[in-house]
């Protein structure tokens, strides 16, 4: 492979770092594993839409020749599977470990791990066999972790007789251990989901494990009134806050409904959450939290391409979905690197800041302002288009780290 490339070196060196404390990692004359690895993330940066076009592609930067035929054989070798997996789990705990919550100012948040879940389909691998008439889609549930955004693969969608897998059914698959994430004794874990997830027997279970969820009331869905909760008007964080209430379901199941509505547009929202210590309006604002989700899986679809399966083995599809979140996560480390260099998306800061301004400025005419809710999230949570195309640029040329990042800070500036 190509070592030329500083732009290439500093984006793979926290899996560089990760991979050498891996303790599944073998010698492979053939195809070293460090070979494998980065193999996988160029495929997931690269603009390809087969393997024949990935091989084809990037053969000539690569030390050695890699076959058509031991390429997929390997997307199928467990062994590999294991080794992947363990970088990217290494590599998912180092992003925890230096990334800071925008929301740490909530000392009430304190004794929460906080994710987001959702499923994610892609397009079936160029051989897949079909089924009855049509092809099935390759189902994944992903998480993102909602303090660092760092993304991990929660399952494989269990398709075996259905084309997809709700999402209720998919997590009622996964164990305590897992959905606690290592979550040490007395931290709570909260999970963060769509309406799809509304199972109230299935998360009173859970809460007993001190795992709570956070959702959106399902449309027609009316639950008693047990009790009015009063709101803390005086909590900045409450604003737009219309009701907080306990209500049951038909089996005596107690969970909270809180009523929230946006002043930009008149938009209520009703969530439902087994949760009932936090404000009202910091619910609201973790379940704002939860569109970071939707916006990685456009990151991966739209800006990496990442649309179809590479394979029609169990093992090259979870393979795959552990490349997406590496790739994922090293954008993270990579941006909060630039950030500290003082190379930032200067252009789009401005837009976004300017889009608030007028969006306070037409409430201010009616006599209404802002929501906290609404100011406080303004990090970024995909990487931009340009700056996945400065790295495919620099990805095998031999420039200089200083001359590749003043050509992205002109980028950032005008773009």
């Amino acid at each position: 492979m190509s070592g030329t490339s500083e732009v290439r070196n500093q984006f793979l060196e926290p899996l560089r770092v990760v991979y050498d404390q891996a303790t599944t990692r073998r010698k492979c004359p053939a195809e070293p594993d460090w070979d494998w690895l980065t193999k996988g993330v160029e495929r997931v940066l690269s603009n390809v839409r087969s393997g024949r076009d990935f091989l084809q592609t990037f053969q000539m930067f690569w030390s050695r020749e890699l076959q058509v035929g031991p390429y997929f054989e390997t997307l199928a070798s467990a062994r590999r599977l294991g080794m992947v997996a363990e970088c990217s789990a290494l590599l998912r705990r180092r992003v925890e470990a230096c990334r800071r919550s925008p929301l740490a100012q909530f000392e009430a948040l304190a004794s929460f791990d906080r994710y987001a879940g959702d499923g994610h389909y892609l397009e079936h691998a160029t051989h897949a066999p079909m089924i009855g008439e049509t092809h099935w889609p390759t189902g994944h549930f992903f998480a993102l972790n909602l303090k660092s955004q760092s993304l991990f693969p929660l399952v494989l969608a269990d398709l075996a007789g259905r084309k997809k897998e709700h999402d209720i059914r998919a997590l009622k698959r996964q164990s305590v251990a897992m959905l606690r994430q290592g979550a040490g004794k007395g931290r709570k874990v909260m999970w963060v989901w769509d309406k799809a997830v509304v199972d109230l027997p299935f998360w009173q279970e859970r809460k007993a494990s001190g795992i709570y969820f956070l959702s959106l009331r399902k449309a027609g869905m009316c639950l008693p009134l047990e009790q009015e909760r009063a709101i803390d008007g005086t909590q900045p964080i409450n604003q737009g806050v219309t009701a907080d209430r306990v209500v049951t379901d038909r089996r005596g199941i107690r969970v909270r409904e809180i009523t929230f509505c946006d002043p930009r547009d008149g938009e209520v929202y009703v969530y439902l959450t087994s949760e009932l210590t936090l404000e009202p309006g910091l619910l609201a604002l973790l379940y704002k939290t939860r569109w970071e989700i939707e916006k990685v899986f456009d990151e991966t679809k739209t800006k990496l391409a990442e649309k179809k399966s590479w394979a029609t083995t169990t093992t090259a599809k979870e393979m795959q979905s552990h490349f997406v979140a590496i790739v994922h996560n090293l954008l993270l480390l990579l941006q909060d690197g630039h950030q500290q260099q003082g190379v930032e998306n200067t252009a789009e800061i401005q837009r976004r800041q300017k889009r608030l301004d007028h969006q306070e400025s037409d409430l201010d005419k009616t006599g209404q302002t802002l929501p906290l809710v609404y100011r406080i999230l303004q990090r970024f949570t995909q990487a931009t288009f340009k700056l996945i195309r400065w790295l495919r640029v620099h990805w095998h040329q031999p420039t200089s780290l200083p001359q590749a990042l003043l050509h992205l800070r002109a980028l950032d500036a005008k773009l």
